[in-house]
């Protein structure tokens, strides 16, 4: 996502710098995050009828880590679905100021990596929600 964003930025240094910045920001968090949460995990053995099986339970309530985890993850990623946006509407209306002298190379190119991008934050967002609400205390049914 960072390289598709910086390809898109016309190789800013600056917007790759500020990627790369804030990608490890977030990913150092959910490390850290995964570590304490780690922590609390304790592996069980059990045997069912005569089968043996690995099983693993929480000390602590863990739910909270978890949660915290997927929300530094969404926010990277609602960042970049804005920054692509943000993006995409300033080159489309470049495009339609300067009208076909362009051709219509950059626009096909533009067009293609704008389709991607909709289907991984499509696909992403669909996941993120399903997570959240599975996790989120707030939405469970006791």
């Amino acid at each position: 996502m960072i390289a598709r964003l910086h390809a898109m930025y016309q190789r800013s240094r600056t917007m790759l710098i500020f990627l790369v910045i804030i990608f490890l920001a977030v990913n150092i968090a959910c490390v850290v995050l995964t570590a304490i949460g780690l922590k609390y995990i304790v592996g069980e053995k059990l045997i069912l009828s005569g089968i043996h099986m690995c099983g693993y339970s929480y000390e602590a309530d863990v739910q909270l880590l978890a949660s915290m985890i997927w929300m530094l993850n969404t926010v990277w990623e609602v960042l970049a679905l804005c920054l692509s946006v943000w993006i995409a509407v300033k080159h489309f209306r470049d495009l339609r100021r300067l009208g076909q002298s362009t051709g219509s190379t950059i626009g096909d190119c533009f067009r293609v990596l704008i389709q991607s991008h909709v289907l991984y934050f499509a696909s992403f967002a669909g996941v993120s929600c399903f997570q959240l609400i599975i996790i989120s205390p707030a939405f469970l049914v006791r």
